[in-house]
């Protein structure tokens, strides 16, 4: 009895050491912006505009995110060599100054796993102003250099890198972008002005008007193919202003399953859908084809 009691206490003992590191370390009450919100939909509309996927929401690079812009807020410059990549020894981890502590042991790309239990390795792009902030402008100005524009759009040498989550971090002027290759581990990310819970998992959707949707009439098949998913109707109406501008005429909103989809072009027969999608998909190569 006494070496299965032993046996017993070891599992628990296991047991409750695993729970505890999992046991998130991110605050309950915390909440993202409307604003953070705001720069996280205008990158993926962005990413939308040249057929790529949306990246969802991760609550654990938002508070990264957030857990840096303030502490550069508070701190920064931390020293002369240090760039705003650095951490200051304000706070609960290590500090680090970028680019002269970095090596194979001591990685920036690791601090999301250290502040969160963020699973894997996560990217930052960073921005300051001592103005008011119009994050419109900022995706502008990153968009603008090669080498944030290729990690955002996934081209260069980020070309192979598949992002599966985005935090965003704003405070007194500094603005943070986090991108990283895992799934996160929260659920869900909620929004402090609203209290909207936007999942992890998925990028939100807001749902337009039934009235919105195009009318199917009986044996009127439609085929559309597919470019891009937006959380807003707003965005995807400013990207089908964008694409008509392109020259693509045929480009419309339609609203299905909950979804607002932008397409590029429709046709009658699935032979003629499938047909002008080759042609599309070297333009817009995340396009695809939808009947419903």
């Amino acid at each position: 009895m006494n070496s299965l009691f032993k046996v017993v206490f070891f599992v628990l003992f296991i047991s409750s050491q695993l729970w505890a590191q999992t046991e998130s370390k991110i605050p309950q009450d915390f909440c993202i912006s409307q604003q953070e919100y705001k720069l996280y939909s205008l990158v993926n509309t962005y990413r939308s505009k040249l057929a790529l996927d949306p990246i969802p929401l991760s609550k654990s690079l938002c508070f990264v995110a957030r857990t840096h812009a303030k502490d550069l807020a508070a701190y920064y410059p931390i020293g002369d060599d240090c760039n705003m990549h650095s951490w200051s020894n304000q706070g609960n981890w290590e500090s680090f100054c970028f680019p002269a502590d970095q090596s194979r042991k001591n990685d920036i790309k690791d601090k999301a796993k250290e502040i969160s239990n963020y699973p894997g390795k996560a990217w930052e792009i960073t921005y300051w102003e001592n103005s008011e902030i119009d994050v419109a402008l900022i995706l502008e100005f990153w968009n603008s250099i090669s080498y944030t524009s290729s990690m955002i759009g996934n081209t260069g040498k980020w070309a192979a890198k598949e992002w599966k989550s985005m935090g965003v971090g704003i405070q007194d002027g500094y603005v943070l972008l986090w991108l990283g290759e895992e799934v996160d581990v929260e659920p869900s990310t909620s929004i402090c002005e609203t209290g909207e819970v936007i999942s992890n998992n998925s990028v939100a959707v807001v749902a337009t008007k039934e009235a919105d949707s195009p009318k199917k009439e009986a044996g009127d098949e439609q085929y559309y193919i597919i470019i891009g998913s937006f959380s807003q109707a707003s965005d995807a109406e400013s990207a089908v202003a964008s694409y008509h501008q392109m020259g693509y005429p045929n480009a419309k909103i339609i609203e299905t399953q909950g979804r607002i989809r932008v397409v590029i072009d429709s046709f009658h027969s699935q032979e003629e859908a499938e047909e002008a999608l080759k042609e599309y998909k070297k333009k817009f190569q995340g396009a695809w084809i939808f009947t419903f």
